[in-house]
């Protein structure tokens, strides 16, 4: 009697580990990810004089950062910044809430702020398109972005 329950117990230990064993996360395929997430940049000349670079950094988790630098002729850079916040992606508009200011020139101050902007964009062969005001109060009309 002795020797059947130890073979029962026995069986019953090995049928509750082969039924917990297995999962239902077979499945290898990654997961999707939004084609907007991951770095965009811009340049643009202004004559012989200033090259600006913007670009922006958009997260899975719906952190968003804008950089924003102009360079002199020399090559030094001349102004810069680094906005912070969330966005939130509603059809072909982005929602922006800039919340922490951080200067790259100067006295490379940081502070909060709250600062909120409409974009609106598409996305075609790679390259994201955006309109909507920058933060220097002059607008992007279509202005072309490419994933880094």
């Amino acid at each position: 009697m002795k020797k059947l329950n130890l073979w029962l117990l026995a069986s019953l230990f090995v049928t509750a580990f082969t039924l917990t064993a297995c999962g239902d996360n077979d499945d290898d395929t990654p997961p999707e990810t939004n084609p907007l997430f991951g770095r965009w940049e811009a340049q643009h000349s202004f004559g012989a004089d200033t090259n600006i670079s913007y670009a922006f950094v958009l997260g899975a988790n719906n952190n968003i950062s804008y950089e924003y630098r102009m360079y002199s002729a020399g090559g030094g850079l001349h102004n810069g910044y680094i906005l912070t916040g969330t966005y939130q992606v509603s059809g072909q508009t982005i929602n922006v809430t800039f919340t922490k200011f951080q200067r790259l020139t100067d006295d490379k101050d940081t502070f909060e702020q709250v600062d909120q902007y409409v974009y609106t964009y598409r996305l075609e062969n790679n390259k994201l398109y955006i309109s909507g005001d920058d933060t220097n109060g002059k607008e992007f009309n279509n202005t072309e972005f490419v994933k880094k």
